[in-house]
Parts: C-alpha cells; sequence; structure tokens
C-alpha cells in the first residue's frame, strides 16, 4: 500500500469513528471512577443520563426508565467493525510514523507507551 492510500484510509477511518471514539472514551472515563453507580453509603446517586449512557457503552442498549431492553446485535457488530478500523488506523499510524521521523524516536515512544502503563499498573501492588 504506498503512502498515500495509507494516509487516505487513516483519515476515513478515523472521521468516521470519531464520534463513537469520543462516546467510548468519555464514557469509559467516568466508569475507570464508577460515577456510574451509586455508592454503598448512599451519598452519590449519578445522573440518570450517566446511567443510561454507561448501559450503551457496557451493554450495547439504551435503557431509558424501568424499560430494559435486550443488547443491540447491530450495535455490537459496529463496536467490533469500530475496533478493527481502531486497530488498522492505530498501525497505519506507526507505520507512518516510521516513514515520516526519525526511527528512534519512534521506537522511543513506542517503548514509553509500553513501559509507562506497566508500571503505572505495578505501583498499587507494592
Amino acid at each position: 500500500m504506498n503512502i498515500k492510500a495509507m494516509r487516505n484510509v487513516h483519515l476515513y477511518l478515523g472521521v468516521f469513528f470519531a464520534p463513537l471514539l469520543l462516546f467510548f472514551l468519555i464514557s469509559g472515563a467516568w466508569q475507570t471512577f464508577n460515577l456510574h453507580e451509586a455508592s454503598k453509603s448512599g451519598d452519590y446517586v449519578p445522573p440518570a443520563i450517566i446511567k443510561s449512557l454507561s448501559q450503551v457503552h457496557k451493554d450495547q442498549r439504551w435503557v431509558d426508565g424501568k424499560m430494559v431492553p435486550k443488547p443491540s446485535m447491530p450495535f455490537r457488530c459496529l463496536i467490533v467493525f469500530m475496533s478493527v478500523g481502531l486497530l488498522v488506523t492505530t498501525i497505519l499510524g506507526i507505520v507512518m510514523a516510521f516513514k515520516y521521523t526519525k526511527s528512534w524516536i519512534v521506537w522511543s515512544c513506542l517503548l514509553a507507551g509500553i513501559l509507562i502503563p506497566c508500571f503505572l499498573l505495578w505501583i498499587p501492588h507494592r
């Protein structure tokens, strides 16, 4: 694949999936701190919209009040397609990084991108 084709695939997949990726990034961030769940002590109750959007993120369904539908298989398929698209755009981004910059900088960033998360996950266990 030539560089122009790689850039175009990267561009169009990125733009197509950007709204959905932003949704999953934002809803995943509040779920990281359990802001979608009420506290056991009862001093925190999440807003209804946070709870509903978290159901979309976690169970691929829109829960509205007492109605709890089954997960949406078409939406799940879209999420798998989005995941493949993100994988492709990430790989293309790394390939283009090696083509356009000094490879030692790219290798350093890749290594840091692996080591720093591993280190941060290791910290709480000590």
